[in-house]
């Protein structure tokens, strides 16, 4: 045998790999199959797309290996198949070659400090290999992340790894010799660590001070801290010191993740819970890492997405991932879209680089939960000097809407490319889908346009009752303004439109739609399954997520993955909530003759008679299900018995 007759394929549980054609590997192949191979009785299996969702339980994450095989012409569609090993190596469900947590092969004694990974340490661990618990669903979170417990070492879907950290320096020989799944420049793998698992290997988490945790973490696990923040710590390993391959991991340290808190959400302790409230994790550290696990596992099916130390962070993974199957181009173009970059304002719009239109009334000030950037504080909505509780035989009543950003976001045509200043022509505006811009224009004042009433706001905040005003308005804006007044508009027709300046992005395309839509369905299921935990962590990824869009200088994305600054398309979201709220509240004063006493961007106060029907200010369910962005009742003072 001098060659290989035609090329030639080497199947192994790692890959498949093609053999080079030449004498030596000609040799080496009959040796092989000579020597050492026995002949296969029946046909390879490779499984199908539907077998392999079948086996994940949900569909394929983003993160799943690409197809082995490919049946039929790939140019007409082709049919993908996995190898079974493929498929069980991506569960961790022990194909050849499989480590354990320690990076040992699974049934052998790890040779760091000749401990044995497979017999307990202390009484009471978890035995190796056994399931702590089977309600979470195996998938491939289980390649990614790991709970370090003082019970053993955990995948999130209850699989004991190995024994318990015995010593600091197990932590760095797990990160450089587990086989983690390939994260393709996402997120680094994560060892979530509790604070008995700490306490076990000697780590004093009691009086460290703040600024010298990230040189106590360093110094106590034999790593490089690169960064640090509410808990997480960035560290790299090296393979001269634990073997194996030097490699970056995110370890945190689950006593301190109240540390350095978010501004806007300072209780709230990431996918941990929000302190003070029934999402908070329990005492208990067996129910608290499953129900950690639970969670992990929970937010990694959607498109692979991982914990992390801000929800923003969290959002962009989901936003990314969904904008990758999006479809930008118009029907008629041809070649890639334009690349999606960062898109802070130009000065001669707005000398911070953003836009904000903050839309409260009357006066006052309150902090109110969830508040985005630049908006930590917001007016409270109650009218001047009106008491705590409701006067007389009168209630005070406070109606939002449900998820009010997730429809706004899904729905909207937003800019990419490179925008450009263009000769404003308000013709644009008689068109189904305008293009997506940013307008200089003039508004009378209100009180010169017919169809507003004095006891609802003016349309746009920076609109005035007794003077034409002159502002810059997002698409979305413009377009709530030439609305009709009846269904909360402005009544400026297109044809009278003074704009005065534009810059406009050369296309636009639903790029939340995605995003929104695999929220929304899954806030739906939260609802249904009474799982107050998962509306929670939804509720802050989108909030969070949409919110970070407007922000700009220090305040922007600082890691490399992170691309989504586009202050313009936040400001075309809060205009969209804007213009639904106006329509819903226009609706309330013809229907009731009730006017608001209070609003925000999504909620409106009102004063009512004690004896009016409540369910008249909600709007009606939708095949008995309320929908993102309709109103509901969320407060009512004095509460009714």
């Amino acid at each position: 045998m001098s060659a290989l007759a035609g090329p030639s394929y080497l199947v192994t549980p790692e890959g498949t790999f093609q053999i080079r054609d030449s004498d030596e590997a000609a040799d080496v192949v009959c040796v092989l199959t000579e020597q050492y191979a026995d002949p296969v009785a029946e046909p390879l299996v490779a499984l199908s797309r539907q077998q392999v969702t079948t086996r994940l339980g949900q569909r394929i994450p983003g993160d799943f290996p690409v197809e082995d095989v490919v049946a039929g012409d790939r140019q007409q569609g082709g049919t993908r198949l996995w190898w079974e090993s493929t498929v069980q190596r991506y569960l961790g469900g022990g194909a050849a070659g499989e480590v354990d947590a320690n990076g040992s092969p699974e049934g052998e004694a790890s040779a760091l400090k000749g401990e044995d990974p497979q017999e307990p340490a202390v009484a009471g661990a978890w035995p190796v290999k056994s399931q702590q618990w089977t309600d979470v669903n195996l998938s491939g979170v289980d390649q990614r992340v790991l709970l370090a417990t003082s019970k053993g070492i955990v995948t999130p879907s209850g699989v004991v790894k190995s024994a318990a950290l015995a010593s600091p320096e197990r932590l760095g020989a797990i990160v450089c010799n587990r086989r983690w799944a390939a994260s393709s420049g996402g997120p680094a793998p994560q060892i979530w660590v509790t604070a008995e698992a700490l306490e076990a290997i000697g780590f004093q988490i009691d009086d460290q001070i703040e600024g010298e945790l990230p040189a106590v973490v360093a110094d106590f696990f034999g790593c490089e801290v690169k960064y640090h923040l509410s808990g997480w710590f960035g560290c790299e390993f090296d393979s001269a010191v634990y073997g194996g391959e030097s490699r970056a991991a995110d370890i945190i340290l689950m006593p301190y993740l109240m540390l350095d808190p978010s501004t806007a959400r300072p209780m709230d302790r990431g996918i941990a819970g929000v302190e003070g409230t029934e999402t908070e994790l329990p005492d208990d550290e067996d129910a608290a890492v499953h129900l950690l696990g639970d969670r992990i596992a929970w937010l990694h099916s959607m498109e692979g997405t991982l914990p992390a130390s801000r929800w923003p962070m969290v959002g962009v993974q989901l936003a990314v991932a969904k904008m990758r199957t999006a479809k930008p181009r118009p029907k008629n173009t041809s070649g890639p879209a334009p690349e999606l970059k960062p898109c802070p304002l130009p000065k001669e719009i707005s000398p911070t680089g953003r836009l904000i239109n903050q839309w409260w009334g009357p006066h006052g000030v309150a902090a109110r939960d969830g508040a985005e950037p630049g908006q930590e504080e917001r007016p409270a909505a109650k009218v001047k000097n009106a008491p705590h509780r409701a006067r007389g035989n009168t209630i005070d009543v406070e109606v939002d809407q449900q998820a009010a950003y997730l429809p706004s976001a899904e729905g909207l045509y937003l800019g990419y490319g490179t925008p450009d200043w263009v000769e404003p022509d308000p013709k644009v505006f008689n068109q189904p889908t305008p293009p997506f811009g940013i307008y200089q224009i003039t508004t009378p004042a209100g009180s010169d346009l017919d169809g507003l009433h004095r006891k609802l706001p003016l349309p746009h905040p920076e609109m005035r009752w007794d003077e034409a005003t002159t502002w810059w308005a997002t698409t979305a804006d413009v377009r709530h303004l030439t609305a009709d007044p009846e269904t909360g508009g402005a009544g400026i027709s297109w044809a009278e439109l003074q704009i005065d300046s534009a810059w406009v992005w050369p296309e636009q395309h639903q790029w939340l739609k995605g995003f929104g839509k695999e929220l929304r369905s899954r806030r739906i299921e939260a609802t249904a399954a009474g799982r107050a935990d998962y509306e929670s962590m939804i509720k802050a990824i989108y909030t969070s997520t949409l919110g970070r869009m407007a922000a700009v200088g220090d305040s922007a994305w600082k890691y490399p993955h992170l691309n989504l600054t586009q202050p313009a398309w936040y400001a075309s979201v809060e205009a969209v909530t804007r213009a639904r709220a106006m329509k819903y509240a226009t609706r309330i004063a013809r229907d009731f003759d009730l006017y608001p006493i209070g609003w925000w961007a999504d909620a409106w106060f009102y004063r009512v008679p004690d004896d009016f029907d409540l369910s008249q200010l909600e709007d009606p369910l939708r095949d008995g299900v309320r929908t993102n962005g309709s109103y509901r009742i969320k407060n009512v003072n004095p509460p009714r018995s």
